[in-house]
């Protein structure tokens, strides 16, 4: 190859590499644009039928919050209540609040617990209560999400990626019910699913049932195809860091070889 060849090349190649940052930029500041427009949808969807007033009304139910809101209602509860709340409470309960704790309010719940030699009902009843005042007025603030049904009393957190996926297509199903499919464009193409965005478009020519479950099979099979060689290209990274294999050396065995 001659230098001219050469660097007409390298030319073509740096040229290549700067439009696919561009196209990347523009991906992103489209992505960016998606979400804000199905949080805005939401917001306006919310405002347009308020959901009636609830209220947690038994420290169990704490046990449906994801990790997260449940860390934030323990940040903002008394450490005497949630003191008495966990001499009282059932296991699950004083599993849940003491995973969420930080070391230092271990310590201080161990320290504390042996100086509570008997704890009346009234006591109990209102430490639970002082507890579920912080609760409600953070569900009420919009600060954590109402509690998840199935997940009260179970030892397992709910799964965040569970949730917000649920919400997604609960949503999606009702605009359906309320607007027909042709509305639910801007929230599929917001939520960036190639999934959703097949499946409306099948719905739309009239696919349904079992037929739509048939069209869609190739693009599902090929979309878990695609994640599970993520995982498995994962497994080999971790697998190259705990061995101590060299960059070149993964690079070649996982990408060039496989």
């Amino acid at each position: 190859m001659s230098t001219k060849n050469l660097s007409d090349l390298l030319d073509s190649m740096l040229d290549d590499s700067a439009l696919e940052q561009a196209a990347e930029d523009v991906r992103r500041r489209e992505a960016q644009e998606r979400a804000q427009a199905a949080a805005e949808l939401a917001e306006k969807r919310a405002a347009a039928a308020p959901e009636a007033p609830r209220a947690l009304d038994d420290v169990a139910q704490l046990t449906g919050l994801i990790e997260k809101d449940l860390r934030r209602v323990l940040g903002e509860a008394a450490p005497d209540d949630l003191l008495v709340v966990l001499a009282t409470a059932g296991d699950v309960v004083q599993r849940r609040i003491l995973r969420n704790l930080g070391p230092e309010s271990v310590a201080w719940v161990r320290a504390n617990l042996e100086h509570i030699e008997h704890v009346t009902d009234h006591e109990r009843d209102q430490a639970s209560a002082k507890l579920l005042k912080v609760a409600n007025a953070l569900l009420r603030a919009g600060t954590i999400a109402w509690p998840e049904p199935e997940a009260v009393g179970k030892e397992e957190a709910p799964d965040p990626e569970r949730r917000a996926l649920r919400e997604l297509l609960v949503d999606l199903v009702r605009i359906a019910e309320q607007a027909g499919p042709e509305a639910l464009t801007e929230l599929a193409e917001s939520a960036g699913e190639p999934l959703l965005l097949e499946g409306l478009a099948k719905v739309g020519a009239g696919s349904r049932g079992a037929a739509l479950r048939e069209a869609l099979a190739p693009l599902r099979a090929e979309l878990e195809r695609r994640y599970a060689q993520r995982l498995a290209w994962m497994t080999e990274a971790l697998v190259a860091i705990g061995d101590g294999e060299a960059a070149s050396a993964f690079d070649a065995r996982v990408f060039v070889e496989g």
